[in-house]
């Protein structure tokens, strides 16, 4: 997979998000470890508002962000070999990171983002459109509906509220996926529609 992987075209896809506190190689954490590899680039607009959301969360912060798990393989989350890895985790859809807010407990950062689900509203310079993702046992994972718009007299970017699942693991990390699902279980991700909502 690694070998069709355009790095220069990745780069600047995330370059043109218009992120402040995110380089492009930290979406690519653990692409080179065994039976993974880089995301595909159909799925790359599935990561855009997850990554925005927590381009936001680093500036409410102040703090560093380390992510931890970005894109997943099949193989890479075989749950035969990963056990506690779901099927249809949303890693292997590009949509999904686990990661480490500095000197900030899981706990409270989950707390956060509940705070700011389907309430606070976020910018992506970049006009995202997410896809499901076809996995080669024939589940899908789906990316269900997400209120977003255009602003009037905007050239360039959308405004859009997330919808997804975050959960805190101890004190190790927290899970932020944008699946477009609202209060949903950790396995649930056949619901929604496949497109994103408009308004405005």
């Amino acid at each position: 997979m690694s070998g069709s992987f355009n790095e220069t075209k990745f780069a600047a896809f995330i370059a043109n998000i218009n992120l402040q506190h995110f380089g492009y190689e930290e979406l690519l954490v653990g692409r080179y470890k065994a039976d993974n590899g880089p995301p595909p680039e159909h799925l790359w607009d599935n990561i855009v508002p997850t990554i925005v959301v927590l381009d936001a969360l680093r500036e409410e912060y102040k703090a560093s962000i380390k992510l931890i798990s970005v894109y997943r393989t099949e193989a890479y989350n075989d749950p035969t070999k990963h056990p506690g890895r779901a099927p249809t985790s949303t890693h292997q859809a590009f949509s999904a990171v686990d990661f480490q807010v500095d000197g900030v407990k899981p706990d409270n950062v989950r707390a956060k983002l509940r705070e700011w689900e389907c309430c606070k509203v976020f910018w992506s310079g970049y006009e995202f459109k997410r896809v499901d993702a076809k996995l080669s046992t024939g589940k899908v994972i789906k990316m269900g509906p997400m209120w977003k718009m255009r602003p009037a007299g905007a050239y360039w970017g959308v405004e859009f509220q997330f919808r997804g699942y975050v959960k805190s693991y101890g004190a190790s990390f927290t899970h932020l996926d944008t699946r477009g699902l609202t209060n949903s279980s950790p396995g649930d991700t056949h619901h929604g529609e496949g497109a994103d909502e408009w308004a405005g």
